[in-house]
C-alpha cells in the first residue's frame, strides 16, 4: 500500500489548478520540482461525487493521476463523510471505494470534521463508515488516512476515535497561520492526548494560503512559516507532512518547497 511518509499537497478544485498552471504536464513538473510525492484531490462529499470527477473534469482527473503515477507521485482522493441519515455510512464508504477503484487512486483520505458542513452522524456511524471503507480498500490494495482537527481533544462530542481506530495515517490539519508561532500550534497538536494515543504515523498538514480560518497574513509570511514548519517536522523526526492547498498557494510558498 502507498505510504504518506513524504511531502504531499491537497488540491480542492482541480480544473482551476490546471488552468492556473497552464497544463497537466506543467502541474506535474511543479510537483516534481517542489519535492511533492503525493497529491490529494477531492473526490466526494457525502453521497455525492465532487465536480473534480464529473463531466469534462473527470478526463482531466484521470489524465493527471496517470501523469503523476508516471512521475513516481501517488494520487489520493479525499472525501468528506456526512452521514446525515441512518444508513448513509455504508453508502458513503462504498462510493469512496468505487471511486478509488475506478480512478486507480492509491488511497482515500477521510476529511472528517465537526461542523454543519461536515460529519453529522454519531460514533456508531463513524465506526461503520470507516471500517467499511478500510476493509474494502484493503481488499483492492489501497490505503486509508484520517484528516481531522489538529487538536481533537477540543472537540469532545466529535467521534474522533471511531474514525482514527481504522486508519493507517493520522493527518491533522495544523493551520498555524493565525497562531503566535508555528511551533506553538504544532506542539499543541503533537501533544494532544488523542493524537498521542494513536500508533499510526502522524502526518501534519500546514497552511499554504493567505487569509482567514488558519491562513497566513500575507504571501511572505506564508513562505516563512512553511519553512519553519518543514524545519520543525524534520527536527521532530516526523516522517511526512502536507499542505492545504495547491489552489491558493502563493509563488513565495512554492519557492520554499523548491529550495528545501
Amino acid at each position: 500500500m502507498t505510504t504518506l511518509n513524504c511531502r504531499s499537497m491537497y488540491v480542492y478544485q482541480l480544473a482551476k489548478v490546471i488552468q492556473s498552471e497552464g497544463s497537466i504536464s506543467a502541474m506535474v513538473d511543479r510537483a516534481r520540482k517542489a519535492g511533492i510525492k503525493s497529491v490529494w484531490l477531492k473526490v466526494a462529499n457525502g453521497k455525492l461525487r465532487h465536480q473534480n470527477i464529473t463531466g469534462n473534469n473527470k478526463a482531466l482527473f484521470v489524465a493527471l493521476c496517470s501523469a503523476l503515477h508516471a512521475a513516481g507521485i501517488s494520487c489520493w482522493g479525499w472525501q468528506v463523510p456526512r452521514c446525515v441519515q441512518e444508513g448513509d455510512a455504508q453508502i458513503e464508504a462504498k462510493l469512496a471505494v468505487t471511486i478509488a477503484a475506478e480512478l486507480q487512486l492509491d488511497g482515500i483520505l477521510v476529511d472528517a470534521e465537526s461542523g454543519i458542513s461536515f460529519f453529522q452522524g454519531d460514533a456508531a456511524a463513524a465506526a461503520t463508515y470507516t471500517r467499511t471503507l478500510r476493509e474494502a480498500l484493503a481488499a483492492i490494495g489501497k490505503s486509508i488516512a484520517l484528516s481531522s482537527h489538529d487538536v481533537p481533544s477540543y472537540f469532545p462530542q466529535f467521534p474522533f476515535r471511531s474514525f482514527a481506530n481504522e486508519v493507517a495515517f493520522n493527518v491533522p490539519q495544523v493551520y498555524y497561520g493565525s497562531n503566535k508561532s508555528v511551533k506553538e500550534r504544532l506542539d499543541r497538536s503533537r501533544n494532544d492526548a488523542l493524537n498521542q494515543s494513536l500508533t499510526v504515523p502522524y502526518i501534519p498538514v500546514g497552511a499554504a494560503w493567505v487569509g482567514g480560518q488558519g491562513g497566513c497574513k500575507n504571501a511572505q509570511e506564508c513562505a516563512t512559516r512553511a519553512s519553519q514548519f518543514i524545519q520543525l517536522v524534520q527536527q521532530y523526526g516526523i516522517t511526512g507532512y502536507s499542505f492545504w492547498c495547491w489552489d491558493a498557494a502563493p509563488p513565495e510558498f512554492w519557492a520554499v518547497l523548491e529550495k528545501e
